[in-house]
């Protein structure tokens, strides 16, 4: 990379640290937005339970088949990154044509790009990923049942809280692993050189293979 790239790129790493209020009503604002690390303090105990769960069903002989584990938890990431990929492109970046639609997407996402650096605004909400968080549960209850759900659940809801870390950590920390920094540089690509492209958070996967990738990084 050339001393002008290199100039360029260092550039885009350099955002907005305001933060913006929508709602004058303290209860709409307070519901739309969270603090940084509240996700995690919810989570990480859901987590820890689904994971004693996990280890209790295999020791009491309720999950027969403990070789299956793998590819559930394989089967979480690759649904996770797909979440996380078509919500970012499909819904969050949707053109809607209708105020109300327009309003509900500035809210959900258009702040953020706005705002990037709002630590507010970085994380999913606690009435939308709790929400998600209670439905993908009941939706892996009923096609894996009781006891092979909680395996499933355990890695869904990690990926879900390593896809908060990195989207927290790509605008606030700066961390020496060549792959957390190929990561954060396409998520600082998509937010100040083309909304277009990397929607991706965790991996590049998707965007690779649906040619929504940035070539130069």
């Amino acid at each position: 990379m050339n001393k002008k790239m290199k100039n360029e790129n260092k550039k885009l790493f350099v955002s907005n640290t305001q933060t913006m209020r929508i709602f004058n009503n303290k209860f709409l604002e307070g519901i739309t937005t969270t603090y940084h690390y509240l996700p995690f303090l919810i989570f990480t105990p859901i987590v820890l339970y689904f994971f004693y769960e996990s280890i209790l069903f295999v020791y009491d002989g309720s999950i027969e088949t403990p070789s299956l584990i793998m590819p559930l938890f394989f089967g979480a990431l690759l649904l996770w990154t797909l979440i996380e990929y078509t919500c970012h492109r499909f819904l969050f970046h949707f053109n809607s044509k209708t105020k109300i639609g327009k309003k509900l997407l500035y809210i959900m996402h258009g702040a953020h790009h706005d705002y990037p650096n709002d630590l507010k605004r970085v994380v999913v909400p606690p009435i939308v990923s709790l929400g998600g968080a209670a439905f993908f549960y009941m939706l892996a209850y009923f096609i894996l049942g009781r006891y092979y759900s909680a395996p499933f659940i355990f890695s869904l809801f990690s990926f879900y809280m390593i896809y908060d870390w990195f989207h927290y950590a790509s605008h606030h920390v700066n961390v020496k692993n060549k792959y957390y920094n190929h990561i954060k540089k396409a998520h600082l690509f998509h937010h100040y050189k083309d909304p277009k492209k990397g929607y991706g958070f965790i991996t590049t996967f998707w965007d690779i293979l649906l040619n929504t990738n940035f070539k130069d990084i």
